[in-house]
């Protein structure tokens, strides 16, 4: 019998970047708990979406007010000025960061996240995630690496990130649920009420590898 989480635990990150995360409300709070799952979806029937990640499959309700996004790919020279990301990535030498990712956010999702801090699933890697606006671009080499150097501003910040050509670099767009399809590789965002449910309030249907 296919086992269904019931999100019990507050935390935990797993191999391979999946990871679960639950912020259980204080207990003068209404009984609700935020969750974020990532995995690939194994069914989906009516209102009804099952995901299996590492720790064990995860069913959750969209509802009318759940929204869809997908990531399409872009090319480098498709970062500019005005953007909001997210780039995952590690420090250098000179004081600069070599991207390792980039997601440009949809514009309903600016000032997701904002920060600079290190990665979450690995926090002893020395990666590190920002989500901030992209302040400035220009095209660069440093040490035979061709690419822009993207200067990114959050609140108290700044950081120059370095993203090469041939790393993954996709936009976030608003979708429907045509996309939710069994196979996709989604990130999932809900929340539990007190009797159980886990009700999806966003789903992005990632890119492969990713």
């Amino acid at each position: 019998m296919t086992h269904l989480t019931m999100f019990r635990v507050t935390s935990m990150t797993v191999a391979g970047g999946i990871a679960i995360l639950l912020l259980v409300s204080s207990p003068s709070s209404p009984q609700t708990a935020a969750a974020t799952v990532r995995g690939k979806i194994t069914s989906f029937k009516g209102q009804e979406l099952i995901v299996s990640s590492s720790n064990g499959d995860v069913k959750a309700i969209l509802t009318d007010k759940t929204v869809i996004r997908a990531e399409v790919p872009i090319n480098l020279s498709e970062i500019g000025s005005g953007m909001y990301l997210g780039t995952t990535a590690t420090k250098q030498s000179d004081g600069t960061f070599l991207a390792s990712e980039v997601h440009v956010f949809s514009e309903d999702q600016r000032g997701t996240g904002e920060g600079h801090r290190p990665l979450g699933s690995a926090p002893q890697s020395g990666a590190t995630m920002t989500n901030a606006n992209v302040e400035h671009v220009e095209d660069i080499a440093v040490k035979d690496i061709k690419g822009r150097l993207i200067t990114l501003k959050y609140k108290g910040g700044e950081v120059k990130v370095l993203v090469p050509p041939d790393i993954p670099l996709v936009k976030r767009v608003l979708g429907d649920r045509n996309s939710l399809k069994n196979g996709a590789e989604v990130s999932l965002q809900g929340t539990q009420s007190s009797g159980g449910a886990l009700e999806a309030t966003q789903v992005t249907v990632r890119t492969g590898g990713r």
